[in-house]
């Protein structure tokens, strides 16, 4: 009789579970709105900000972002996914998230400009659980995102998902082997300049010229700002690195390697037209100018004409660049809510699959170091030197009075190059408007 019994409860549990099957098949698509997807009856309410919503007029980060919802709607009937897009303006988007996430009515899961990221951590929840759940390790990032992903307790609060590198793009007719440090440089430059080559970068009054140029200082062990946010640019060998950094800068333009026109370079794409005349030997700019140099010149001959180097260095300095991105954090308190919310910012920006498809989508390149072996990134060229550059990339000061500090940076930088100031003129001007600050 019991082994009777037991059959029939095995029976029992068997069909419990195949009709449940057939009712969760049953259940059809969700319902897809312009800012949302849910089954009728759901019953939690995740709401998400991403950098883009479902109604951004790029179709295919819509698809995708879409596209991901459903499918996680579909592993969690329960759950409605709210949808909202920042505003372009990364600085008001901040702001605005900042403000809500301070009043305690932040998107339960969102898109934090690394840039920004230590202004959030008092409000972002530890998502370690979920985060080693779902088979990740902090080892898979770059080394410069991992400290940033972690509070002062050692928990995971910050999921980075995509990059960005600053590089030297060098013509490899004219200079077949990139210089590594200043001197060689100079060397390589001083006979090229006769032929009217030219080595570039931006100077203009925009970040743009913050971000290639602080390398430079980085490289020989600068420090814009202590841990606790107090500026330091000034002070013992900080200052030596940026006099020596802006040194650097005035003699590019003392021996007529590079025009003093960059001043008006606000973005690294400024440098395109230069480019595309032949005469620009080498220059510094961001990860994504090679993609936009690649289409107007071609794929192939990009590839044939460019490579891609570290930046020169000092030749007492260490290998550094510069690197941006975006993170997906979670202001949910509730702990069920917490835990889907997390789940959603894996699937759609984490996840091996999650970052590699967003990236592509994007047109981005991924900050977990391990996922260059894919054939999308490793049949690359680009994408396969810029791998190597991001293990010793370096991020901006994420505290409010970089900003400041920054503009003052570019002033300073214009001022050297032009001879309106000298270096150290330059650096007591920057400390004493940073004082005033």
């Amino acid at each position: 009789m019991k082994k009777i019994l037991s059959l029939a409860l095995i029976l029992m549990l068997a069909l419990a579970s195949f009709t449940g099957a057939v009712a969760q098949e049953d259940r059809g698509e969700p319902n897809v709105t312009v800012d949302s997807v849910y089954y009728d009856d759901w019953s939690i309410e995740i709401t998400w900000l991403p950098q883009d919503g479902f109604d951004t007029t790029d179709t295919a980060m819509a698809d995708y972002l879409v596209g991901t919802a459903v499918a996680f709607v579909k592993d969690h009937p329960e759950v409605k996914v709210t949808c909202a897009a920042q505003s372009i303006n990364i600085a008001d988007a901040m702001s605005k998230l900042l403000t809500q996430a301070a009043a305690g009515n932040a998107p339960d899961v969102a898109s934090v400009d690394s840039f920004y990221l230590p202004l959030y951590y008092d409000y972002l929840q530890p998502v370690t659980d979920v985060f080693e759940a779902n088979g990740l390790s902090l080892d898979s990032w770059f080394p410069f995102a991992q400290d940033a992903m972690t509070n002062e307790d050692g928990d995971i609060v910050a999921m980075w998902y995509d990059t960005d590198v600053r590089a030297l793009y060098y013509q490899k007719s004219v200079m077949p082997t990139p210089p590594a440090t200043w001197d060689e440089l100079f060397a390589m430059m001083e006979p090229l300049k006769e032929e009217g080559y030219m080595f570039l970068y931006p100077a203009g009054a925009n970040e743009t010229t913050s971000c290639d140029v602080w390398p430079w200082f980085w490289s020989l062990g600068g420090q814009i700002l202590d841990e606790e946010g107090n500026p330091v640019f000034a002070e013992g060998s900080n200052y030596d690195a940026l006099i020596k950094t802006f040194d650097f800068l005035k003699q590019t333009i003392d021996t007529g390697i590079t025009p003093t026109r960059v001043t008006s370079f606000m973005t690294d794409t400024d440098v395109n037209t230069d480019v595309m005349t032949g005469k620009v030997a080498c220059f510094v700019g961001g990860s994504w100018v090679g993609t936009q140099l690649a289409t107007l010149m071609g794929d192939e001959k990009f590839e044939e004409e460019w490579g891609i180097a570290p930046i020169p260095i000092s030749a007492e300095g260490e290998p550094s660049t510069c690197c941006g991105g975006w993170t997906v954090g979670v202001f949910a308190q509730d702990d069920v809510k917490r835990q889907l919310a997390a789940e959603l910012g894996i699937r759609a920006f984490i996840s091996r699959q999650g970052m590699l498809d967003y990236c592509t989508v994007k047109g981005n390149i991924p900050c977990r170091a391990d996922l260059y072996d894919d054939e999308r990134f490793a049949n690359d060229w680009q994408a396969v030197k810029f791998c190597e550059l991001l293990q010793d990339g370096d991020v901006r000061p994420g505290f409010e009075i970089y900003t400041y500090i920054s503009q003052q940076f570019q002033t300073a930088i214009a001022n050297v190059i032009t001879g309106a100031q000298t270096s150290e003129e330059a650096v007591q001007t920057m400390k004493e408007n940073v004082e005033l600050y």
